[in-house]
């Protein structure tokens, strides 16, 4: 398990602090591919937003700064580490590996988090327990690298302008699929998740 975090968090890197440009509809999904020139074919992430009734989520984590880019993945699998070991402590059950960043820049202030499926009945050292809210949401299902990440922002942005909607809280990422076994890194699976009003 430590293995499959420490593959994670050296492949998410600094992608979500960037952006991407877009296509022009963000509903649509978006695929780049080369020319006839007989050079490999180039494919860009791809991405697909759509409207959805969040479920509620009983979610651990750990809340910590980096003072710079190169501290993220150090801090981000050290939180992972303290989730898991915790969870398997109190016989609790993962549902999901998730992430919150609450900031572009440095200092980059994150949460490592994983949906449980209860709440435990104490906590220990950094692990606090918050309830995310059900409701409208808009999720960007992303395939590609980590370090493109940013587009599915950037589409979420766009969604929510198209639509007249207001962000009601920072958005998520729900990690779909291992970087150890998935070899190709454009297979990757993140969903973004947005709540609004």
């Amino acid at each position: 398990m430590k293995l499959l975090l420490a593959s994670l968090f050296v492949l998410l890197g600094f992608s979500r602090f960037f952006s991407f440009p877009v296509a022009s509809d963000p509903d649509q999904t978006a695929k780049v591919t080369a020319n006839n020139t007989g050079q490999d074919t180039i494919e860009q992430p791809s991405f697909m937003a759509v409207k959805i009734n969040l479920t509620p989520m009983q979610v651990l984590f750990i809340h910590d700064t980096a003072m710079t880019a190169a501290d993220i993945s150090r801090l981000l699998n050290k939180g992972y580490g303290e989730l898991f070991t915790f969870i398997y402590q109190q016989k609790l059950q993962p549902v999901k590996i998730m992430g919150f960043y609450h900031s572009s820049q440095p200092p980059f202030v994150m949460d490592a988090a994983i949906e449980v499926n209860r709440a435990p009945g104490k906590l220990t050292g950094r692990i606090k327990t918050k309830r995310i809210k059900g409701g409208n949401a808009v999720v960007v299902h992303y395939q590609g690298a980590y370090d493109q990440i940013g587009i599915a922002y950037t589409g979420i942005s766009n969604w929510l302008t198209k639509n007249n909607k207001k962000a009601a809280e920072p958005p998520f990422e729900v990690y779909l699929n291992d970087p150890v076994t998935v070899k190709d890194s454009k297979l990757l699976r993140t969903d973004v998740y947005q709540r609004f009003e």
